[in-house]
């Protein structure tokens, strides 16, 4: 008689709000995107937003949903973003689907072991460690500047990649 060892992943879906939409990962682990996308919406509409992000969740049915936590002192979130944030967590709580915030102060604290330590350098890490995100290019920022959409990508894959190496 053998024993299966097989462990199941463990899928999660990781959605990045910002301004003028939203971005999304799908990964089954550190190390591997299933799926992401960026979501720009040209005229913000927060009931069209929502319906978007709870399509991703239910199309990829996660065993978690991780979202930034806004009550960090290194949160930079404009009141819209929050706002979808909050509205994301109460649709995710009242489908009975587990829910993760992640703080900018646990992704530092994950990549600071690569010596990455602002968002371009976490993207380098990224980039460099995940096949599926080396088509993407960020340009290193010129300060003062916004930041660019593609960036959204990179913050919804580190915040997966913050989610499991937090639970090792």
């Amino acid at each position: 008689m053998t024993v299966s060892t097989k462990v199941e992943p463990m899928r999660i879906v990781s959605i990045y709000p910002y301004t003028r939409g939203f971005a999304y990962a799908v990964m089954d682990s550190a190390l591997e995107v299933i799926e992401s996308r960026l979501f720009d919406i040209k005229e913000y509409d927060h009931q069209k937003t929502m319906e978007l992000s709870q399509n991703v969740i239910l199309k990829h049915q996660p065993s978690i949903v991780i979202l930034e936590n806004t009550n960090c002192n290194y949160c930079r979130k404009g009141p819209r973003a929050k706002q979808l944030i909050r509205s994301i967590a109460a649709w995710v709580k009242r489908n009975e689907i587990d829910l993760q915030f992640i703080s900018r102060v646990d992704i530092r604290d994950v990549f600071e072991r690569w010596n990455a330590k602002n968002k371009y350098e976490i993207a380098e890490v990224l980039k460099r460690n995940i096949q599926d995100l080396q088509s993407f290019v960020m340009e290193k920022p010129k300060y003062p500047g916004r930041e660019p959409n593609i960036e959204a990508i990179f913050s919804a894959v580190s915040m997966g990649v913050t989610h499991f190496f937090l639970q090792e």
